[in-house]
């Protein structure tokens, strides 16, 4: 598996604000690493002075919003039809997380 923290959006007005992305092969699905990943993610987002993170799921995907809806991330929306992959249109569930208040 691997896992991405970055920048939200890169104007000054989103700097507190990251994304994770975290990918798990589904062969190794179930096992934590998901878990793993995602803890040393927030840890990170933390340590580098974030507020919030923020997590696109291309649904569906059930095991990502589960894993996020674990760590305390909560559904605050969905974009609609905005990617397109394996010859077909997909939704992204948005996700968010608040590091600190």
């Amino acid at each position: 598996g691997w896992a991405s923290l970055g920048s939200y959006r890169l104007k000054e007005a989103y700097r507190f604000t990251a994304e994770d992305s975290v990918y798990v092969c589904s062969d190794m699905q179930g096992g934590g690493i998901g878990a793993l990943l995602l803890a040393r993610l927030l840890e990170a987002a933390a340590e580098n002075g974030f507020r919030t993170v923020i997590a696109r799921i291309a649904a569906p995907n059930p095991a990502s919003v589960r894993l996020h809806r674990g760590f305390g991330f909560r559904r605050v929306g969905v974009e609609r039809e905005v990617g397109r992959k394996f010859g077909r249109w997909l939704d992204v569930v948005v996700m968010q997380k608040a590091l600190a208040e």
